[in-house]
């Protein structure tokens, strides 16, 4: 997605003047700036927005990383707060070796309900 917007952009600057593509431009340029925006990339100075652009799809990783590793350790103070002895060291090393693909993807289904009450809870 960024990066064909990157290629446009590009594109866009190699064309002639005209009103058109002049208008395609600032529309392109605007569409980068918002997704600069969204992801903190606005708050770098010193760098073209093409540059910012480019590294996008870097600070959307890092962002979904985070916000996935504050979901887990949000869900894990849950199951402490039920049962402050429970050992969570184990689970950073993946599911039971005695439970297979079947059975896990049962557990899954199983939690879905649960998480989605979880993130309305959240949400409030």
């Amino acid at each position: 997605m960024f990066g064909r917007l990157v290629v446009d952009v590009l594109f866009v600057f190699s064309i002639d003047g005209t009103d058109n593509h002049q208008r395609e431009l600032q529309e392109l340029k605007a569409a980068a700036q918002t997704i600069v925006d969204s992801i903190g990339l606005a708050r770098e100075s010193g760098s073209s927005l093409v540059d910012r652009l480019q590294r996008a799809p870097q600070k959307f990783a890092e962002y979904l990383a985070e916000t996935s590793r504050n979901c887990v350790a949000q869900d894990l103070g849950l199951v402490k707060s039920y049962w402050p002895s429970a050992k969570i060291a184990i689970l950073g090393d993946g599911m039971c070796s005695k439970c297979n693909h079947d059975q896990f993807d049962k557990y899954v289904k199983e939690a879905k309900p649960v998480a989605d009450q979880i993130v309305k809870v959240i949400e409030q």
